[in-house]
């Protein structure tokens, strides 16, 4: 016996809230979307990077990712100006905030640089 199609009685009715748009709104929202996209591709031909950044926060865990070295302390003057190079740089590649680095650099410090 081959199988019985049921129908409702009542239809499902959704409820749709839509907002009007006159034909200007919608004529100034294209114009605005065109322009962005135009300067978003001259700005991508000329070479010019784009300034926005995913807005996810640097952890102590991705710092540690990009293998900060530790400072000891017993290397000298060289040393610790080359030290703040390289914490400048992990900072960059882990996208730290301000109010991170102070933490994160500290907690890189050893034995006598503690003092």
């Amino acid at each position: 016996m081959a199988p019985r199609r049921t129908t409702r009685a009542t239809a499902d009715q959704e409820t749709v809230n839509a907002t009007i748009v006159t034909n200007a709104q919608l004529q100034t929202m294209i114009d605005q979307g065109v322009t962005a996209a135009l300067a978003d591709r001259h700005n991508f031909r000329t070479g010019v990077r784009r300034t926005e950044r995913a807005a996810r926060e640097c952890t102590y865990t991705d710092f540690l990712k990009c293998q900060p070295l530790p400072f000891k302390g017993t290397e000298g003057v060289a040393s610790l100006s080359q030290w703040c190079e390289r914490m400048e740089y992990v900072f960059h590649i882990s996208n730290c905030a301000a109010e991170n680095k102070v933490k994160f650099a500290t907690c890189t410090l050893h034995s006598i640089a503690l003092t």
